[in-house]
């Protein structure tokens, strides 16, 4: 049994050891808030640390991990109402008290009694007092384990969770002992000490055997004074074999009598039972329930050292870190909070309506300026003394969510306004002014933003155009989909917010997307609709009946994780003018297979349809692009070409002569409408708006180029309303 017992703490201190050597990468350090941009006070009320906010909570909760799921913010946001800190102070000072009085009794067990002396059992007031803080550990443990952790990854990506882990280990180790020890080890101990009656030692005790009869349990309480053995069993100040607290029963109290403020006359009235005898005899070994429970005591003993060391790794860290630097980021937030919230209310609404402000991200969290001195809005320093930037960039987001700003960043949508010059006749080679594209084209594909003094200047702002180019070099805005400053992922959700700039005679998204199956019922049922469940979990079939534009291009699906990158999932680039795979699209090569793209989007729709429907759906639209390609564009593009070779039209620039207007509209409108609406399930678009009129401009092409080939070069506009040059060095 002893070595079983001596294995078994072995066998825990190696697990326990390799476990707590594991954790030197998992805590959310001074270096990690370095990494990721983030200080202290984003999840601390102080610079140096000490009690969390509310992203604190959610932050943890979350696994130490971003993005913070919206289920996870509800259920801290819940957790920490007022009601609830109440009711966690409560039940976190019990806990604490409990531990307290625990480890306390053990440890005076350990000073004081010693657990070699408790040989007649445990005293019934220590075992009722263990007892009760066991069970009030067990239960108060339970409730503020639950309010830090709600997944099992959770103890097993951080610090705190990791220490956690080996604390519930190693109480419940305690537990187990403590609990075998004042049950079955109890047991035992009592029926060996009443084994070794006082009339059959009386005559015969020695040093050896005195220290059994401790007055613990029902073993009488001796003691010796010069040799003289004393019976205090009954004596009103010798309660369970303890005078005062201070001294034990079965020992020698010759030199402690010395000390005392009273002399040998109070054992007058002590029976004296004999004296103690000189034996070189070897002593009896000790029963073997009381060497297994001064086994279990000393094994406690050190679990307690463990726990405190766990509580001390995640409190404090090792080695120990310096203090941080106090950045009046909090004080800073709470400037322009009461500030904005009278110069603009409606901002201030739309952000107290948010999920930052629910986390405590505030204004200067996301406008904060930090060492880029040309991005500092110098009329706001110099009135606020506060450097912060107008433009709020990607590369800002990503101190939060950087998974979604990697993929953002890898994706068409941040990159469109490279596209849009490298495909488009009207930028490079058109006959539209300066601020035509800034009114129309630059609103959606977005253009570079200059500064002059921090402030972005007129032409280049106001932009949320989807690609812009930032002051900071970063490409793309968060806030043309996640409108400022609610940043809404409901909105996001919804094709609407899509349709901002998917609509319209060339790339007509939003109008197909209603012409559909999918849109007839988000527009009849979408009300009713789970927009942001509180597992974070957009699911179709639960959530949606339906899809919307970022149910099938971005969230999850299944297996297929959601991704901020709209260009995967697709098979085909239906907005160039000649039909390729995404990986031969020359302004924007992709860097994956086609086919591993239109495998997802097929597991995205078989979340809703069979196998067959999918496979049936993907297959029309395969033939459809063949058709497009093979039977119009190509023809077409052959004849423009040999005109441009006779001569009979010009190069450049593009849309001075009325058959480049035609080709134009030819592949820019209804040769798209045609594509995107076999795509996306609109037959109107399929046909009316599409092949009908691409067969319309098919022959009205063929028969003007038959003409001009009987009348000569071709008419060119000279008087042309708005800017007529050629502007391919504006691309920069």
């Amino acid at each position: 049994m002893m070595r079983t017992c001596k294995r078994f703490c072995i066998a825990i201190f190696v697990f326990l050891t390799l476990l707590l050597v594991s954790t030197s990468h998992l805590d959310a350090t001074e270096q990690y808030a370095r990494e990721t941009g983030k200080g202290c006070t984003f999840c601390h009320q102080e610079s140096t640390g000490g009690p969390l906010t509310t992203t604190g909570f959610a932050y943890i909760r979350n696994g130490y991990r971003y993005p913070i799921p919206e289920r996870v913010l509800d259920k801290t946001v819940s957790l920490t109402t007022p009601f609830h800190r109440i009711i966690r102070f409560i039940i976190g000072y019990i806990h604490l008290v409990a531990a307290v009085i625990f480890f306390g009794a053990i440890f005076y067990i350990h000073i004081f009694v010693r657990p070699t002396r408790l040989t007649g059992g445990i005293p019934p007031h220590e075992r009722i007092l263990g007892l009760s803080c066991m069970a009030a550990l067990t239960v108060t443990g339970v409730y503020l384990t639950w309010f830090r952790i709600d997944r099992w990854d959770q103890f097993f990506n951080n610090t705190f969770g990791l220490m956690l882990f080996i604390k519930i280990i190693l109480f419940a180790c305690m537990i187990g002992l403590g609990l075998t020890a004042v049950t079955v080890i109890h047991r035992k101990m009592r029926q060996q000490a009443a084994a070794h009656s006082p009339a059959s030692d009386s005559g015969e005790l020695t040093k050896e055997s005195l220290s059994r009869f401790d007055g613990t349990g029902e073993t009488p309480a001796y003691v010796t004074v010069e040799n003289r053995v004393y019976d205090v069993t009954q004596s009103p100040k010798w309660k369970e074999g303890r005078h005062f607290g201070k001294h034990s029963a079965g020992a020698d109290l010759t030199e402690a009598l010395k000390g005392a403020p009273h002399g040998p006359e109070v054992l007058e009235n002590i029976p004296m039972i004999g004296e103690l005898q000189e034996s070189e005899a070897k002593a009896p070994p000790r029963p073997i329930a009381h060497r297994i429970f001064v086994v279990f005591a000393y094994t406690n003993l050190a679990i307690v050292f463990l726990i405190l060391i766990c509580i001390s790794l995640w409190r404090w860290g090792f080695p120990l870190s310096a203090p941080g630097v106090s950045t009046g980021q909090t004080a800073s937030g709470t400037t322009c909070i009461a500030c904005h919230q009278q110069t603009k209310p409606a901002l201030y609404r739309d952000w107290k309506a948010s999920v930052h402000a629910r986390v405590d991200v505030d204004c200067y969290d996301c406008h904060r300026a930090d060492s880029d001195e040309r991005a500092v809005n110098k009329a706001h320093l110099a009135q606020t003394q506060l450097p912060v930037a107008t433009v709020v960039t990607p590369r800002r987001c990503a101190q939060c969510h950087p998974s979604q700003a990697a993929e953002f960043s890898r994706s068409k949508h941040a990159h469109t306004r490279d596209i849009m010059w490298k495909i488009d006749y009207w930028l490079n080679d058109g006959m539209n002014s300066e601020i035509e594209r800034i009114s129309g084209c630059y609103s959606c594909h977005g253009t570079e933003v200059s500064l002059e003094k921090g402030r972005p200047l007129s032409g280049t702002w106001p932009n949320v155009g989807i690609g812009r180019t930032n002051p900071d070099g970063s490409q793309g805005s968060c806030s043309s989909c996640h409108t400022r400053h609610r940043f809404s992922i409901v909105e996001a959700r919804k094709p609407e917010a899509c349709g901002q700039c998917h609509l319209g005679p060339d790339h007509p998204q939003i109008e197909i997307y209603t012409e559909s199956k999918h849109g007839a019922l988000y527009h009849a049922e979408g009300h009713d609709w789970t927009w942001a469940p509180d597992d974070g979990a957009w699911t179709a079939g639960r959530d949606f009946r339906a899809p919307t534009c970022a149910a099938c291009h971005m969230s999850a699906a299944g297996a297929i994780a959601a991704t901020h990158n709209v260009s995967e999932r697709l098979a085909w680039e239906l907005q160039a003018p000649l039909t390729v795979h995404p990986q031969d699209f020359q302004p924007f090569p992709a860097a994956t297979d086609w086919r591993v793209e239109r495998n997802k989007m097929e597991q995205v729709c078989l979340q809703c349809h069979s196998y067959t429907w999918t496979a049936s759906h993907f297959e029309n639209l395969d033939r459809v692009i063949e058709q497009y390609n093979t039977e119009y564009y190509l023809p077409i593009k052959a004849r423009m070409d040999s005109l441009y070779d006779q001569q009979l039209l010009t190069r450049s620039p593009f849309f001075d002569e009325e058959l480049e207007w035609e080709f134009y509209e030819f592949w820019h409108h209804e040769g798209r409408r045609a594509r995107m609406g076999a795509a996306m399930m609109a037959p109107d678009y399929a046909w009316w708006h599409g092949f009908y009129e691409v067969k319309h401009r098919y022959n009205v092409i063929v028969e003007k180029a038959e003409q001009l080939k009987k009348t000569g070069p071709s008419h060119r506009f000279e008087d042309f309303p708005g800017e007529y040059r050629k502007i391919s060095e504006d691309k920069k």
